[in-house]
């Protein structure tokens, strides 16, 4: 493979900054004695020349490169993926992503080692979800976080879930934001802090027995 030109185009992909111009290089894959040796596929007469996509273009649009048969048409089909990326169709909602693991699960045989150790984890978080339709008719899903109560303080310092890239899965684990669903996740977010904290409280067997002994109901408090 190699570089034999680049030339500078005015892409459009930012709309603030139209003016702003791009080095694009226009490749040729070229077939020596090392292809064969190396077990390279041997390009089609008709995708001798190619010019990588940007980044964002390529993960939009699920291809790689634009690739023809000469420098004028490679030309042309990287303009044409530009505008298509351009004229990609797309959907945002607004989401709560959720993790809930729960160890060992009900089914799952327990070690004679942890026999009745129990571990639970919960994680939620509000994002925008962008659905792209791109060209070949695949769906593509990218998540950016946005501030919401239902964010698990524990994680405010991560994006725990931001996924960008080409082919990426919708996330599986996720409900609408809707206020009752906020309010659900704010529900745990709220007793899960509290139960842990009353935990770590009970640590002293003193507090232990105060409390069993008053009659507490962890986390709800006094019953």
């Amino acid at each position: 493979m190699a570089k034999i030109k680049q030339v500078k185009m005015r892409l459009g992909l930012n709309p603030a900054k139209d003016w702003l111009e791009t080095v694009v290089a226009i490749n040729y894959n070229a077939t020596d004695r090392n292809t064969e040796t190396y077990r390279r596929p041997v390009p089609s007469t008709d995708e001798r020349f190619f010019i990588n996509l940007p980044k964002t273009v390529a993960d939009a649009l699920g291809v790689d490169k634009a690739k023809a048969s000469d420098q004028k048409e490679v030309v042309v089909k990287f303009l044409e993926l530009i505008e298509q990326y351009k004229n990609i169709n797309t959907e945002v909602n607004r989401v709560i992503l959720y993790k809930i693991n729960v160890s060992p699960e009900p089914r799952e045989k327990e070690s004679a080692f942890d026999a009745g150790f129990r571990k639970v984890s919960v994680w939620a978080g509000t994002y925008e979800e962008t659905v792209a339709t791109a060209g070949d008719g695949g769906k593509r899903y990218s998540y950016t976080r946005i501030e919401s109560p239902v964010n698990f303080a524990e994680l405010d310092e991560k994006d725990w879930h931001n996924h960008t890239g080409r082919n990426a899965d919708r996330f599986d684990k996720q409900v609408p934001w809707t206020e009752q669903n906020a309010v659900f996740f704010i529900w745990i977010k709220e007793n899960m802090t509290l139960l842990i904290e009353r935990l770590h409280e009970l640590e002293q067997p003193d507090l232990l027995i105060e409390t069993i002994n008053a009659g507490r109901l962890l986390p709800l408090g006094e019953s």
